[in-house]
């Protein structure tokens, strides 16, 4: 061996011992000197490539995995190298050809097939991807990424009987691994399954106490079983580990709403929009709280900064409506609840509230149209039988309003507003039916 080959191998030891110190940078200058000394050595293009990859230096890697390709057509570990590199930069295809030759030049290469499922997936190859999945793990069962990929693949496509099981088999062998936890709580969440999934998220915290997400997709579960003082203590945790983690103040905020705790709700919703001025939910949810607060002016200014972000949310429009309603601006109203049925004619409310605010104003068959078409939409709807009476009994339409307080009766038998009516059919002369 030439005394120049020896002090290229020698510097490339001394690369291997500083890698394993983790000083990738000292590493990267060992193999560029040997590169320099013996630039056709496929293994020094190959060891520099590594830790330029290590480093997250993707480009630089590309470069010295091809050159380490280019002098030895055969290395089945530089073609999956390259591979995995085009993976990290979402170049798929290409990263399926590397990986085709390095399974052509290995077969039993298990790593090389976990990773062109990746390839394969990301090119929404489903039956590919999971043959390859399916074949890593024939190759090596023991080895968790493969089970946790295959699993988070079964998840995007709504399997989450198969998510669950792959999940589980990456606890089984990785018995602390909280990401698994959290994943497999996903999938149970998602079957409706909310106590296995309150258990695993709870396992994952137990294991992790700062994983915010466990805590955020805990809280979540427990609002959606009502559950809402446990989902605040979560929030309470997520935001204690993630202060800027805008979603938890909103989600605590709707908490909040939901137990009518409206202040702690508006404070909530102001700490998401602090972070995100620019999202038209907060400013909406924030709207609801002053409203149910009744500082309709505050509601009104929270419903108009929601339609200025986001100009077609029928809900916002809605919402300003009810609240100009209720400040008796019954003009403005107006065309708020018709420029939210303009968005979506399916919504009832909006119909009963533009006939009360017509009402309000004495335009009497308008209001009348609006309820009957409330009632179209929704034969059972009580309050749209109850206000389009009560505008038959204001026109002195007597039988029609009996008829419709018979209606409301029908829906509604019990109630302080029921045995009113039974009290204006009998003085009115009409029999009360129900």
């Amino acid at each position: 061996m030439s005394s120049e080959i020896r002090e290229a191998e020698s510097w490339l030891d001394k690369g291997d011992e500083l890698i394993n110190q983790g000083q990738f940078d000292r590493a990267i200058e060992c193999y560029t000197k040997s590169i320099n000394i013996n630039p056709q050595a496929a293994f020094g293009h190959f060891k520099r490539g590594s830790a330029l990859y290590q480093i997250g230096r993707l480009k630089d890697a590309l470069r010295d995995f091809s050159n380490s390709i280019a002098l030895n057509p055969a290395f089945s570990f530089a073609h999956f190298k390259r591979g995995s590199v085009n993976l990290d930069l979402k170049l798929f295809s290409t990263a399926e050809e590397d990986f085709n030759k390095a399974i052509e030049i290995n077969p039993e290469f298990h790593f090389a097939w976990f990773k062109r499922g990746m390839a394969r997936a990301g090119q929404k190859k489903n039956k590919e991807c999971f043959e390859d999945f399916d074949h890593a793990i024939e190759l090596n069962n023991s080895y968790p990424p493969v089970y946790m990929q295959r699993g988070n693949k079964f998840f995007e496509l709504h399997d989450y009987s198969n998510a669950i099981e792959d999940y589980s088999k990456v606890i089984q062998l990785i018995p602390r691994d909280v990401t698994a936890y959290i994943s497999r709580g996903l999938a149970f969440a998602n079957m409706q399954r909310y106590r296995e999934a309150i258990a695993d998220y709870t396992k994952a915290i137990n294991l992790d106490p700062d994983s915010f997400l466990a805590f955020n997709y805990r809280g979540m579960i427990y609002s959606k079983l009502r559950e809402h003082d446990k989902a605040i203590l979560d929030y309470d945790q997520v935001v204690k580990i993630k202060p800027d983690q805008e979603d938890a103040y909103n989600y605590r905020g709707l908490a909040h709403f939901s137990i009518k705790k409206f202040e702690q709700a508006v404070e909530d919703y102001t700490k998401a929009i602090s972070y995100n001025s620019k999202n038209a939910n907060y400013f909406f949810n924030r709207g609801n709280s002053q409203y149910n607060r009744k500082d309709f002016i505050a509601a009104i200014s929270d419903y108009t900064e929601a339609v200025e972000i986001s100009p077609q949310f029928a809900t916002a429009y809605f919402g300003r409506a009810n609240a100009n309603s209720n400040l008796s601006r019954y003009k403005e109203a107006i065309k708020d609840f018709t420029r939210a049925l303009s968005l979506n004619n399916k919504l009832l409310q909006a119909y009963i509230g533009r006939g009360n605010a017509y009402s309000k104003m004495r335009y009497y068959k308008k209001a009348l149209e609006d309820f009957t078409l409330a009632i179209e939409l929704d034969s059972d709807n009580s309050n749209a039988y109850l206000n389009r009476g009560i505008t038959f009994r204001t026109m002195e339409d007597e039988q029609d309003s009996a008829d419709d307080f018979n209606e409301y009766l029908r829906l509604r038998p019990k109630g302080v507003t029921s045995d009113k009516i039974r009290s204006w059919l009998e003085k009115m002369g009409f029999p009360a039916k129900y």
